[in-house]
């Protein structure tokens, strides 16, 4: 079934532009656009679509009041936040509130396809792991079916492609990964929480080798892992930004704007890094996998 879209932005001109995007690329229905955020949150409600295209400052009530109340009405869709605020408490407070990805203006379509791409293809993982998790996967099991790779090895794949197997986090992220899927599996509608996975990974890893890390060693791990993999994908664009790993990961695993900020800090040191997203990037990640 094609996936369902409203689309919230006070400029008509982006509304098209994404409108004309989705049905050129066959991405499902846009059942509703709206130019305020006056009546959004009924309207959510109301057409319950899968995803929800969002203007960051909109006129009346903006985007995080919006989701927050959908979200506190029970609503399970998925958000796809449009904004050109560069403000890092007023973006942190976005993450915060279940955003996860984020289209940045001015609006690069390469960039706002791979996006929506990426979240339908992880609804549509999620809605066939509901169906089928107490199914087809104990006959596959039983059948010793083996007719795709398995989960841990796409990931694999992915970390090699991106250049970062051999850093020291990747075995955290490799277990992150995993454990996202099996809460995804198990939890179809809730959200989960990255603090209380590093948690569980530092006590699994406590009870096994008798160290004494905690969450936070974890998270750094996983943190350095992530930064190199910016890097490695900044330098591809910084030679070619039409190398196909540039342009399949860089707005995939993260947000460009931060990409083209890692790239102004390989031709200057001075320049500030890019910045990462631990979640996103776990999320574009998943987004890619067959499972």
């Amino acid at each position: 079934m094609a996936n369902t879209f409203l689309i919230i932005d006070d400029d008509i001109n982006i509304r098209k532009m994404l409108k004309h995007l989705i049905i050129k690329n066959n991405l499902g229905k846009v059942l509703e656009e709206l130019d305020s955020g006056e009546h959004a949150t009924e309207e959510i409600i109301f057409y319950n679509p899968d995803i929800v295209l969002i203007d960051f400052l909109l006129p009346i009530k903006d985007g995080i009041e919006i989701i927050t109340s959908t979200r506190s009405l029970g609503y399970k869709g998925k958000f796809i936040m449009i904004s050109q605020v560069e403000d890092e408490h007023m973006i942190a407070k976005a993450y915060e509130n279940g955003i996860v990805f984020f289209i940045d203006k001015p609006i690069n379509m390469i960039e706002a396809l791979n996006v929506i791409k990426g979240v339908c293809h992880n609804i549509d993982l999620e809605k066939s792991v509901n169906l089928i998790k107490n199914a087809v996967f104990n006959i596959e099991k039983s059948q010793n079916v083996t007719s795709s790779p398995s989960i841990y090895d796409q990931i694999i794949n992915i970390l090699t492609d991106i250049g970062i197997l051999g850093e020291s986090g990747s075995k955290d992220l490799v277990n992150v990964i995993e454990k996202v899927i099996s809460f995804k599996k198990n939890n179809f509608s809730s959200s989960y929480q990255l603090q209380d996975i590093y948690r569980q990974i530092a006590y699994e890893e406590n009870c096994t080798k008798n160290t004494h890390i905690n969450a936070r060693t974890i998270e750094q791990r996983i943190r350095r892992t992530i930064l190199k993999a910016l890097e490695n994908i900044a330098a591809l664009g910084n030679d070619d930004d039409y190398n196909s790993k540039f342009i399949e990961y860089s707005t995939r695993l993260f947000d460009l704007k931060q990409v083209k900020q890692e790239i102004k800090h390989i031709n200057n040191p001075r320049e500030d890094r890019g910045k990462i997203n631990i979640k996103k990037f776990i999320e574009g990640i998943i987004s890619k996998l067959n499972f």
